[in-house]
């Protein structure tokens, strides 16, 4: 049997380069004893002891049993009659990130590797599915930040050299900057109704950072759901996203309105404020849905949607909203 494959410096990490091989197999006539007495004898040759694949002559896997069904059942019993048959398991070509959630999602300290053919090549261990879940978080709050990925180890970021934290953080902030000069021309569009009715500027920071937070929460809840659970029932999970929207968009924006009164007794500026909070939350909730989904159907990683991507979409579209609907109804009332 081989050494485990620690995870390495490699772009597409797969079951392949992380499996460890050296571990326990047994056939389904064997007895609990004999397996017993095996694993005393080679345990310090064996990897892992969490799990014992059961194969047939053909070394295809047909099931599996925990090490505590040893000392559970009696030492006359068959391996047939404590393994389980509801195989959970990967291919070798299987990505790190997918092995990880077959682990999570079953609860399971590692997951079997097999081929084409349902041969047993090994499995990828516990501490490897560690590192793994470890890895993809780390990269993920990075693509949330707006750094994309590079090269450099996930362990040497404080050391990284300048040059590749510089290209690994720029792209975003350039395409933030581009955003933010869009926004500020938008702004520029309404100059009249701005001038004529100051009160709106004050209320330009809270309408965006509202819209982005509500954008990134419903975003970070969606990439860690069609993560975790791949046949996630989409049309149901949009809709109860949007209920939750409406309930978020009603509470903030009669908050805002109401306060705004208070302080300004101004009835146009309070009925602005809330239809704005209102709409541009419901838009922010549905962008953050679609840029996922649509980055999972193009087979693109849902969380290079996150963070930067949709607040600047958020943010233009919200202050746009903001300003036409100040310019409808401030021109009537």
């Amino acid at each position: 049997m081989g050494k485990t494959k620690q995870i390495k410096k490699n772009p597409s990490k797969t079951a392949d380069r992380l499996m460890a091989t050296r571990i326990p197999l047994a056939r389904k006539d064997q007895k609990l004893e004999e397996i017993q007495n095996f694993l005393f004898e080679r345990m310090n040759d064996l990897e892992t002891i969490n799990y014992i694949y059961v194969v047939d002559k053909s070394k295809k896997l047909i099931g599996v049993f925990s090490i505590k069904e040893i000392f559970r059942q009696p030492k006359d019993s068959k391996v047939e009659d404590v393994m389980e048959t509801n195989l959970i398991k990967c291919r070798a070509s299987t990505k790190q990130g997918k092995i990880a959630t077959l682990a999570l999602k079953n609860n399971l300290k590692a997951i079997p590797v097999v081929d084409k053919e349902e041969r047993f090549l090994g499995a990828v261990t516990s501490d490897v599915i560690l590192n793994v879940l470890h890895e993809e978080h780390v990269e993920d709050f990075l693509l949330a930040g707006g750094i994309s990925r590079f090269d450099e180890s996930i362990k040497s970021l404080a050391t990284a050299k300048v040059s590749t934290m510089v290209k690994a953080r720029l792209p975003w902030l350039l395409f933030g900057l581009f955003g933010g000069i869009v926004a500020a021309r938008v702004i520029g569009l309404f100059e009249n109704i701005l001038e004529s009715q100051i009160l709106l500027a004050l209320f330009i920071p809270v309408i965006v950072y509202i819209s982005d937070a509500v954008a990134t929460q419903t975003e970070t809840l969606i990439v860690r759901g069609v993560a975790i659970d791949t046949k996630l029932p989409l049309k149901k999970y949009f809709l109860r996203e949007i209920k939750i929207g409406i309930l978020i968009a009603l509470i903030l924006g009669g908050i805002l309105a109401a306060t705004s009164f208070f302080w300004w007794h101004n009835f146009s500026l309070s009925l602005v404020l809330e239809l704005t909070l209102f709409f541009s939350i419901m838009l922010s909730v549905i962008i953050a849905m679609l840029i996922p989904l649509i980055l999972q159907k193009l087979r693109k990683d849902p969380a290079f949607g996150s963070g930067p991507f949709a607040t600047i979409i958020t943010d233009i579209l919200s202050i746009t909203i903001y300003f036409l609907i100040a310019e409808f109804l401030f021109g009537i009332l």
